[in-house]
């Protein structure tokens, strides 16, 4: 089959049965809150961290333009990590303000602390006065991070899922930590292939975030329940 395949064997630039349901509408059916925590770590580099914005800026727009049932409501937040943790933009259902957030966010270029960033997206969440909405983070990473184990790495994915957030993990590029990766979509348990496979999406380099459908693949994927 043609096509540039990017995440998990779609390929997205051919328009296929299969490849037609990601552009089916998202919805949500319960009031949902979605951090988006983007790397802004040295090795991701200006240019690439500028495409992420925009990545970014495309998913909170389908998020809050989102078919939902009955009274459910929708926020999104962003946020980056680097050697610092940064809140760019605080939960909220106004795109006009959560894209000019985005938009003049700063990139840090320094080192990367993944374990850090997930337990400061999960404060956002227990500050936001969440109550029972569903919580979700989309994370980007490569599974690298200075000075932290796989074990420290579990722990702190083991919390997140006990926690009631659902995790999401964008990878660019080959240059990855394939076992920190497999880690961080495991929810602290044993591996399950099929539940990795629905919560990491995989793209070859950061103008691929741009490309296709790629969006709407992972805006339907954390939609859905």
């Amino acid at each position: 089959m043609g096509g540039h395949c990017v995440v998990l064997g779609y390929c997205l630039d051919v328009v296929s049965p299969v490849v037609s349901v990601l552009f089916s509408p998202v919805s949500f059916s319960a009031d949902t809150d979605i951090v988006l925590m983007m790397d802004s770590s040295a090795s991701v580099g200006q240019r690439n961290f500028d495409s992420s914005k925009t990545f970014v800026k495309r998913l909170a727009e389908r998020f809050l333009s989102a078919e939902r049932s009955g009274r459910a409501a929708v926020r999104v937040g962003v946020g980056q990590y680097s050697r610092e943790r940064r809140m760019e933009a605080e939960l909220t259902s106004n795109l006009t303000l959560l894209t000019s957030k985005i938009e003049a966010a700063a990139f840090q270029n320094d080192g990367t602390d993944v374990t850090k960033a997930m337990a400061f997206a999960m404060e956002q969440f227990q500050t936001s006065g969440g109550g029972n909405r569903k919580r979700k983070l989309v994370l980007f990473s490569d599974g690298r991070s200075q000075g932290v184990t796989e074990a420290m790495l579990e722990k702190r994915v083991r919390l997140v899922s006990e926690a009631g957030v659902e995790l999401y993990v964008i990878t660019v590029g080959n240059q990855v930590s394939e076992a920190n990766l497999r880690s961080l979509v495991s929810r602290g348990r044993s591996y399950d292939v099929t539940y990795a496979q629905r919560h990491l999406f995989r793209v070859p380099d950061y103008p691929s975030l741009l490309r296709g459908v790629f969006y709407q693949t992972v805006s339907r994927r954390v939609s859905q329940a």
